[in-house]
């Protein structure tokens, strides 16, 4: 807690000075192809780039000094095993921040191809992998949410063999399953949340969050509703996401220190880098043009960081996270508030 409150205070100190950290965590899109049709994000519909980096383009960008700091990078899409040298993606990323944690996010439609991925990792290169899957609801409804007939099936088959790998590789290996709540998914959370906790997976929620980065700004597909706060009260663990995001369904400000451009940043297939979903279209320059750390020193970049610290927030699960493990200080309500909640639980 010392650390933490010591490094809160350090990046809240240079986020005010406009004195940005190196990145921590940085996201990472292998590609933009994607061969799901979902219903809450329209990425399949995007012009395609030509050219995406390549494994030896990628290596040099992460051994950049920028990045020798990186405590965890998430790659993902598009559906990011749509890339035949995926296991070289990765192998690149490894070899240029050995110490970094790498996480996959996947639809799960290459179950086979993804359980082969994780055993390149853990046994074949000794790497401290996570996966993520998505699934938003059971058999028919999950396919239908992510358009990809017979998904369901497929990922059923996968989360057992990732229970099994947990149990050979211990903390080599993390996993998880995403559930994106939207209107059409809220009365599948309870059971699909029942069903991946019954096989000892953890369980998150993905929060809908409109950008451009999803093409669905304006869609508005989680009104929410007096039932949704008493839904995810009573069914999912407090969190400061959780909290802020039905904060924002009843009109509230959900404003918060966001970090984007300060400890964490996107990485776009072709070399963009980019601060947050939310701002996709604001292009801070390009890896294949400038080295990484040009562009985080740069003019555009100094303009990027003024406009986060005006954002009024989002939902977005990797923003909320990084930006509040940058800081426990705005965090500190919720955590007190919760203490307080659990000792009024222990006296009744």
């Amino acid at each position: 807690m010392a650390l933490r409150s010591f490094n809160g205070i350090k990046n809240l100190t240079t986020r005010s000075m406009d004195r940005p950290s190196k990145p921590k965590w940085l996201w990472f899109e292998a590609t933009d192809r994607c061969n799901s049709r979902c219903v809450f994000c329209n990425i399949w519909r995007k012009e395609k780039f030509e050219k995406v980096l390549t494994p030896e383009e990628i290596h040099k960008i992460f051994t950049d000094d920028l990045f020798n700091n990186l405590k965890y990078v998430l790659i993902s899409g598009g559906e990011a095993m749509l890339r035949p040298d995926i296991k070289e993606v990765v192998l690149a990323i490894h070899r240029a921040v050995p110490k970094a944690r790498i996480q996959l996010s996947t639809n799960g439609s290459l179950a086979e191809q993804v359980i082969e991925l994780v055993k390149f990792a853990v046994e074949e290169h000794n790497i401290d992998f996570e996966l993520g899957v998505s699934l938003d609801g059971l058999g028919e409804d999950h396919d239908r949410l992510r358009g990809i007939k017979g998904l369901f099936d497929k990922i059923n088959w996968l989360l057992p063999q990732m229970v099994k790998l947990k149990e050979s590789y211990g903390d080599k290996f993390n996993y998880s399953v995403g559930f994106v709540l939207v209107d059409s998914t809220v009365n599948s959370l309870i059971r699909v949340k029942e069903y991946v906790e019954k096989m000892g997976i953890p369980f998150n929620v993905q929060w809908y969050n409109e950008s451009s980065y999803y093409d669905n700004i304006g869609k508005n597909l989680l009104k929410g509703g007096d039932s949704l706060p008493d839904v995810i009260i009573k069914n999912l663990k407090p969190s400061i996401t959780n909290t802020l995001a039905i904060k924002s369904l009843k009109g509230e400000s959900i404003k918060f220190p966001c970090f984007g451009m300060y400890t964490f940043c996107l990485l776009e297939c072709n070399g963009n880098m980019l601060p947050c979903f939310n701002m996709w279209d604001f292009k801070v320059g390009n890896t294949r043009e400038f080295t990484p750390t040009e562009i985080w020193h740069s003019a555009r970049a100094k303009e990027a960081r003024s406009i986060v610290k005006k954002c009024q927030g989002c939902s977005n699960g990797c923003a909320i996270g990084w930006s509040f493990e940058s800081s426990i200080f705005p965090a500190m309500p919720f955590y007190i508030k919760r203490g307080i909640n659990k000792i009024r639980e222990l006296k009744q």
